[in-house]
């Protein structure tokens, strides 16, 4: 390891209380752990920051902390790092969210991106579409496998949102499988944003925020709340 990167120790005491790098933090009730203990991790000066993550009960896990605020791992499907990143019913900050109140996001398959879209848009992951009565933002890729994931869940979508999988033109069968979900299902394309690619937590940048700003406005003016 070189000189460029710091290591800071995260470790959980006794339910919400954590010791940052021997600081202890709280985590406020109704709030995931990660956005407060990162948030509580000392500035390193625009340097690399090697967190070492030790909640109870748990094996230890390592993740990076870049120097633009971006959480990487080595393990991207590591369930245990994903759900202390991102459970799936974490309730949403207050706030500045750049969402209308009550948007409930379900990701139409593995993958999705709807953890990332969740927080861009402050709404509320759902781990089981059951679990809520109303009409859904349906969250899926720009690939015929998101496309007919999506298609199974057009009934209860308020709005489905295509999140691109790579920069670039759709190539033309999933054009026309968007095209053809558009007939029975508002559409809102997702724009490409580089700052989210191989990462676990959202930078919330200037870039990003206007990103997330228009496609909720696009998202708003697409929704439908009855069948």
């Amino acid at each position: 390891m070189g000189s460029d990167m710091s290591i800071v120790t995260l470790a959980q005491l006794n339910g919400p209380m954590w010791a940052v790098d021997g600081r202890t933090v709280e985590v406020p009730a109704g709030q995931h752990p990660a956005r407060t203990v990162l948030e509580a991790v000392p500035a390193a000066g625009g340097t690399v920051v090697e967190l070492n993550v030790r909640p109870t009960g748990q094996e230890p896990f390592t993740l990076t902390l870049g120097a633009d605020g971006a959480v990487t791992t080595n393990a991207l499907t590591d369930p245990r790092i994903l759900h202390w990143l991102r459970p799936a019913q974490a309730r949403p900050a207050t706030g500045g969210g750049a969402a209308e109140p009550g948007w409930h996001l379900f990701g139409a398959h593995h993958g999705s991106g709807v953890s990332t879209w969740t927080e861009l848009l402050d709404g509320v992951e759902l781990a089981d579409p059951g679990s809520y009565s109303g009409r859904l933002l349906v969250v899926a890729r720009t690939t015929l496998q998101g496309v007919e994931a999506a298609k199974k869940l057009t009934h209860r979508a308020g709005a489905v949102l295509m999140v691109p999988d790579a920069p670039g033109a759709l190539p033309a069968d999933v054009r026309r499988g968007i095209k053809v979900l558009s007939g029975v299902a508002p559409i809102v394309r997702a724009p490409w944003i580089p700052a989210l690619r191989g990462t676990l937590t959202v930078s919330h940048t200037p870039a990003v925020a206007k990103a997330a700003a228009k496609t909720a406005a696009g998202i708003r003016s697409t929704w439908k709340d009855t069948p």
